[in-house]
């Protein structure tokens, strides 16, 4: 979608105490990303131009962490309204306002759209919902003409009002021409004596101008002020994801125990089994088999591979075409070839495996000194007998071989055979007389 005129304000200076948690709200996490950058995506989805955050002066760490926004400060908590207006200075009266919500992160790139094709015809689009339970959600009063004449708070709602079941969200769009004006006609004559966003409805309609209200779905509306919120809102995402995949033609083997990040990219083809977990930074290429219960972090997979089950696949590793890693395999920031085999029991860091090497089974790379990490290089079609330590930095040359049991710490070149076994000693009649000396038999 090309530029639009548009500006959002992003409201995130709640403290968040029903967390209880000394993490700001908004940086709690679903699909490995914090709950406001779900927002920030969104809204380089739907090409906004300028993206405004309103934090509390006590949040310099989220600041920080929010390069792509620009920022401003809430001083004073003192209602929704008062929020949007802190930042002022950004809305320069020819560009329409996007209100949200930093704890609202479910929201689609669709419904924004629908919000602004809604503006074309309206001064103040209200995001509302149909929720299974209104409990204590405010009311959209529309009109016959499918105006917004107000919103209206439950506790303040006639009993006619409180059978109306569209929802208010708290997600506006203005027309920018006139959202200073309505933001700054906003008062605090209330209970509580804060300055109410949901005011500017009335506002607007007293002013001549036209409200109108879009309808979203409740699940991508959910608001999260709890850890109980934060789950559901993980397994709204979660559900997504899975469809997502599913559609684009991936076999989830059961998809209710797979779980993805917000940045997992897998290709059609790929055959998944159970209890598979994908953390951030993963792209899987099209016809790969994970076996389960497998995990995998900032890595790429590359076509035809088969992984698991119970493989570690750690961050800096690629996997070329074709390569198999076994059952109770761990790769940590290596290459492995195309064709390669680490089919069982190995740990392989910071290594680089060519074309057709053959791990065999509990070998291990001694990547680390207790201060520095080194490199092990195997070039192609090298192969590694059973339980052997390759200690680094150590390079193998094509064709190579390791026997079984070594500890190999030097070079090894093309077409040898390293190995680091003492020779056989059988000791005739040894066992007898050990197991004589423990009074095991006569």
């Amino acid at each position: 979608m090309s530029k639009i005129k548009l500006i959002s304000v992003v409201l995130g200076a709640g403290k968040g105490t029903r967390m209880k948690s000394a993490k700001p709200k908004v940086m709690h996490e679903i699909g490995h990303l914090p709950m406001v950058q779900h927002i920030e995506y969104l809204l380089e989805n739907v090409g906004c131009a300028k993206k405004v955050f309103v934090s509390s002066p006590d949040m310099q760490d989220t600041r920080d962490h929010l390069t792509a926004f620009d920022h401003t400060i809430q001083k004073q908590a003192l209602g929704t309204g008062h929020a949007v207006l802190s930042a002022a200075n950004y809305i320069d009266g020819t560009t329409d306002v996007l209100v949200l919500y930093g704890d609202t992160p479910l929201v689609t790139e669709q419904t924004i759209k629908n919000m602004i094709t809604a503006r074309k015809d309206y001064d103040l689009v209200v995001l509302g919902m149909h929720p299974q339970d209104p409990a204590q959600y405010g009311r959209l009063i529309m009109d016959n003409a499918g105006w917004l004449t107000r919103i209206v708070e439950f506790k303040e709602a006639t009993k006619a009002e409180k059978k109306v079941t569209f929802c208010n969200s708290g997600i506006v769009l203005i027309n920018g021409k006139h959202a200073l004006d309505l933001l700054e006609t906003i008062n605090n004559k209330n209970a509580k004596g804060e300055y109410y966003l949901t005011d500017i409805v009335e506002i607007a309609n007293q002013k001549g101008l036209k409200a109108t209200a879009v309808v979203g779905d409740e699940k991508e509306l959910i608001g999260v002020n709890s850890c109980v919120e934060l789950a559901e809102a993980e397994h709204i995402f979660q559900t997504r994801q899975r469809h997502k995949f599913l559609n684009a033609g991936v076999t989830l083997r059961d998809p209710a125990t797979t779980y993805f990040s917000y940045d997992t990219k897998i290709d059609g083809g790929c055959i998944i089994e159970p209890n598979v977990f994908f953390g951030p930074g993963v792209t899987i290429e099209k016809d790969v088999t994970i076996r389960a219960n497998s995990y995998f972090e900032d890595c790429h997979i590359k076509q035809k591979a088969c992984i698991g089950p119970f493989a570690r696949i750690r961050p800096g590793t690629e996997i070329a075409e074709q390569a198999k890693i076994g059952n109770f395999v761990e790769i940590k920031k290596s290459k492995i070839g195309k064709g390669s085999k680490v089919s069982h029991l190995s740990y392989i860091g910071d290594s680089t495996l060519g074309e057709n090497v053959n791990i065999g089974a509990g070998t291990i790379t001694c990547n680390y000194d207790g201060y520095n990490k080194y490199q092990t290089i195997l070039e192609d079609g090298v192969f590694i007998g059973s339980n052997s330590s390759l200690v680094a930095p150590l390079t193998i040359g094509k064709n190579a071989i390791v026997g079984a049991g070594s500890s190999i710490t030097k070079n090894i070149n093309e077409d040898e055979i390293g190995i680091t076994r003492v020779d056989q000693k059988n000791i005739k009649d040894a066992a007898r007389r050990f197991r004589k000396s423990k009074r095991l038999i006569d």
